[in-house]
């Protein structure tokens, strides 16, 4: 009997101090999620202030370095599943450099339909709410903000923060759609492709990984113009000659080309 009752006293202590251990681990969460809600405040009012690009660490995997970590894995990861996917497909067994020109075409096409996107989504907005547009960008932000109407400013950063905030909940299945039918309609010969569930994928996790890079504060852009290797934009791949600075590159003139010119605005190399 006295070591039954030792065992339930045990039993006891080690259930309060449980109770005590889950109750910490809450307000240490609470704490967290109150100092990042600090932190993404801090964040806003930098740029607003014109700071230049300030993550705001509360978005999670949203913000602007995870994005960037995950276009990282394009090639790195997803890139290669989907070699393996249309390396199933009899076709496209051994063509290596169709394949190639396929899925970097894929990331600049998503690039593109994204970019035009999130353009007409601020315009849209401003036509319904009748603002004017901001001022063309003329090195100094302060004098940009200055010469911009102090609510009109705030509501742009307003939009701007709630779709960075909810960039996996925006539907882009237009923009898939999009991406796949230039395509399809460009590789014809192919009907295959439109079947391909892991090239399918890939194309969905482009688009929607160029959509959050889109709407950062400035917005990410590319630049696959580049033909020369720099270690200050770019990251040579673990197969790459070291002693090489010739940057080869796998994209099809008919496919990057529309009625609106080259598909994505020359800027920043993401990488």
């Amino acid at each position: 009997a006295r070591e039954s009752a030792a065992l339930r006293q045990e039993v006891e202590t080690l259930r309060a101090e449980i109770t005590k251990a889950r109750q910490t681990i809450l307000h240490m969460q609470e704490r967290e999620k109150k100092l990042k809600e600090r932190l993404g405040e801090r964040a806003s009012r930098g740029v607003e202030r014109g700071n230049g690009r300030v993550e705001n660490l509360s978005l999670g995997e949203r913000r602007a370095s995870a994005l960037v970590r995950r276009y990282g894995n394009l090639y790195a990861q997803a890139r290669v599943d989907t070699l393996d996917a249309l390396d199933a497909l009899p076709d496209l067994k051994n063509a290596e450099e169709l394949k190639s020109k396929l899925l970097f075409s894929v990331v600049v096409l998503a690039f593109r339909s994204a970019s035009s996107s999130a353009q007409v989504l601020r315009e849209e907005v401003r036509r319904l709410l009748q603002i004017p547009p901001p001022p063309p960008p003329s090195g100094d932000s302060h004098l940009d903000h200055h010469h911009y109407d102090a609510h009109a400013h705030a509501l742009e950063l307003a939009v701007s923060l709630f779709v960075t905030t909810n960039i996996d909940k925006h539907d882009l299945s237009k923009n898939v759609d999009e991406v796949c039918q230039q395509i399809w309609a460009t590789l014809y010969d192919y009907p295959a492709l439109k079947t391909c569930e892991g090239l399918l994928q890939y194309i969905k996790d482009c688009v929607r990984l160029a959509w959050g890079l889109n709407n950062q504060t400035p917005p990410y852009v590319i630049d696959y113009d580049a033909r020369t290797y720099s270690k200050d934009t770019h990251v040579r791949f673990h197969t790459a000659d070291p002693d090489s600075h010739t940057i080869k590159t796998y994209l099809w003139p008919a496919l990057l080309e529309g009625p609106g010119g080259p598909c994505v605005q020359k800027g920043v190399v993401v990488t």
